[in-house]
């Protein structure tokens, strides 16, 4: 009989679910307890504070101060990787055989250790990351471009860390073809997130809508495209939302000057309602890296979604969105939809691709299958995984 145990180790505290790399490992959580998980939960904390929601929905939940002293930028891990290790996880690890999720290449500090490679052990890819940091330095000041391109370089050659994981799940197909030049362990576990039972069709209000953890410069620059691009050109399109977690006073001043509405740090609550009611959801990005959470609650929404081909690329979802390349193509599409309402058709169509595709309680029974029906170490049941 498989032993439905697991240790989880995450890069932030997953709780609340209110941004996209949180969102994935949160609903992974919550699916594997409704599957029968007894789940011993680690996480590292940097600015989000313990919750006691996490309590119910695992066996045990740990905390441990992520070390962001500028010292560990000189360590030769990257320093995602080497500000996040901790003794005393460590040596919870080490107090029985459970199978291990890192969570990101970020936690994986411990899996050159000898006896936690005897272990089965998995790594939840969110990212090629060193191709995300090389995306970011293309777009920082001088200071943070020396930052990202040096940790993009660490990261390229700490990957190799991978092959002594069990399995890789990766989170697209684009991105498993990457990973399986580094393991032949690969398998795509697609993003999960609260999926479409709770969501009904509804009529929208008139307005566009972009959001994102705005402190994030990845979604800070992708929000002043949005308005340099589209509503500074156009005056006559529907009014613009932004909403997201700390909003630099750049973006602020911005959208200020432009008569667009940023809602600055909303509830769990307010940003799902803000989601809900908007007619269109208006997304672009520069990298195409992952799949892009903010993507998926936008299409199971039931507002138009327009986006760019970046954002899209190797998703699978192009098919549901309409796809412009520039700010001209933005301005002509928004113009076109802004008065109509989504078709149910259209939502319907959504629904049911993202129920067969992007089916979270589905998609996380692969750990049954992956965990052993023994204790710990590396038997040949992972085969069928």
């Amino acid at each position: 009989m498989t032993n439905k145990r697991i240790h989880i180790v995450a890069f932030d505290v997953p709780y609340p679910a209110d941004y996209g790399g949180v969102i994935d490992v949160y609903y992974r959580i919550k699916a594997l307890y409704e599957l029968g998980f007894k789940i011993t939960l680690h996480c590292f904390e940097y600015g989000r504070e313990k919750q006691a929601h996490l309590d119910e929905i695992t066996e045990k939940t740990h905390y441990y101060k992520r070390q962001k002293s500028f010292l560990n930028g000189f360590n030769k891990r990257p320093f995602i990787v080497s500000s996040r290790r901790s003794k005393e996880l460590m040596n919870r690890l080490l107090e029985d055989e459970y199978p291990i999720l890192f969570e990101g290449l970020h936690t994986t500090w411990y899996l050159e250790n000898k006896e936690i490679q005897k272990r089965v052990t998995y790594v939840r890819t969110h990212n090629v990351e060193h191709d995300y940091y090389a995306g970011l330095a293309n777009k920082a000041g001088f200071l943070k471009k020396i930052y990202f391109q040096q940790e993009a370089n660490k990261l390229k050659k700490y990957e190799s860390i991978l092959n002594y994981s069990t399995k890789i799940f990766a989170i697209s197909e684009k991105d498993a073809k990457h990973f399986k030049t580094v393991s032949e362990n690969v398998r795509v576990l697609p993003a999960c997130f609260d999926t479409f039972e709770n969501t009904a069709f509804n009529s929208t209000e008139k307005y566009a809508f972009f959001h994102g953890k705005l402190s994030v410069s990845e979604n800070e620059e992708a929000a002043v495209w949005i308005i340099e691009n589209i509503w500074k050109k156009e005056k006559t399109l529907l009014p613009l939302k932004i909403a997201g977690k700390d909003p630099s006073n750049r973006l602020l001043e911005l959208a200020h000057q432009c008569n667009i509405t940023v809602i600055s740090n909303p509830s769990e609550e307010e940003m799902n309602e803000l989601i809900s009611k908007a007619r269109i959801h208006v997304l672009v990005s520069d990298q195409a890296t992952g799949v892009k959470l903010k993507l998926l609650t936008s299409i199971q929404s039931s507002g138009h979604v327009v986006v760019n081909p970046l954002m899209i690329e190797g998703t699978g979802l192009g098919h549901l969105c309409s796809v412009c390349e520039n700010g001209s193509e933005f301005i002509s599409k928004i113009r076109e939809i802004q008065e109509e309402e989504l078709s149910k058709d259209a939502f319907d169509q959504r629904k049911d691709f993202l129920k067969t595709h992007f089916n979270t309680l589905e998609n996380c029974k692969v750990f049954i299958s992956c965990i052993p029906p023994s204790k710990g170490g590396r038997g040949e049941d992972n085969s069928i995984c």
